[in-house]
C-alpha cells in the first residue's frame, strides 16, 4: 500500500509561490523595459508632455547615476561595480532567498518580487545601454515633485511598501489567527 505524502500539499504551495514570484518578476521588468522603449521612441528628442493639468510630465532622460543622478559623476569603472555588480549580486541573493526560503507569506513574496523585478528592469538598462537608466516619469503637484522616474522605481517602491505591512512569514499569520501559505 503507498501512502499519500504529508508534504505534497506544502511542496504544492511552495511550487506554487515560486511560479508566482517568477512570473511577477518578468512581468515587472516586462513592464519597465516595454514601458521605456515606447517612451525612448515617443519622448527621446522632443519636448516634455504635460498631462492631468501639469501633475503628469513625460520626458525622456538617461540617468548614468542612482535615485535623483547621485553617483552620476563617478568614473565610469566605479559606477558600473556599484549600478551593475553590487545589483547582480543582491538581486541574485533576493531570488535565492524567494525560492529557498520556507515560510514566506503572500505579502512578502510579492513585495520582494515587486523590488527584484523592478531592480531586474534597471539592471538590463545598465547592463544594455552603457550603464544608464532610461527615466521618464515626473509627477509635480505645486513645489512637490519627484525626481525623473521609471515604472521600475515604481515596483521597487511599492514591493518595499507590501514589505513594510507584510506579517514577516505565514507561520506568524497562523499565530494571528489567519491560515498559513
Amino acid at each position: 500500500m503507498i501512502l499519500p505524502s504529508v508534504t505534497a500539499p506544502a511542496d504544492d504551495r511552495r511550487r506554487l509561490k515560486a511560479l508566482i514570484a517568477l512570473l511577477l518578476i518578468v512581468a515587472t521588468a516586462g513592464w519597465d523595459q516595454g514601458s521605456k522603449s515606447l517612451a525612448r521612441a515617443r519622448l527621446d528628442g522632443r519636448p516634455p508632455v504635460y498631462l492631468v493639468g501639469g501633475v503628469l510630465q513625460l520626458r525622456w532622460v538617461q540617468n548614468e547615476g542612482a535615485f535623483l543622478s547621485l553617483g552620476a559623476a563617478l568614473p565610469k569603472p566605479t559606477r558600473m561595480v556599484i549600478f551593475v555588480a553590487f545589483p547582480l549580486v543582491v538581486l541574485a541573493f533576493m531570488i535565492g532567498s524567494l525560492l529557498r526560503r520556507r515560510g514566506l507569506g503572500w505579502g512578502q513574496l510579492i513585495g520582494l518580487s515587486l523590488v527584484v523585478g523592478g531592480g531586474a528592469g534597471n539592471l538590463v538598462d545598465r547592463i544594455f545601454r552603457d550603464g544608464r537608466v532610461g527615466d521618464f516619469i515626473l509627477l509635480a503637484a505645486g513645489r512637490l515633485h519627484t525626481g525623473i522616474l521609471n515604472f521600475a522605481d515604481l515596483f521597487v517602491t511599492a514591493g518595499c511598501v507590501v514589505l513594510v505591512f507584510a506579517p514577516t512569514s505565514s507561520r506568524q499569520q497562523v499565530t494571528d489567527g489567519k491560515s498559513p501559505g
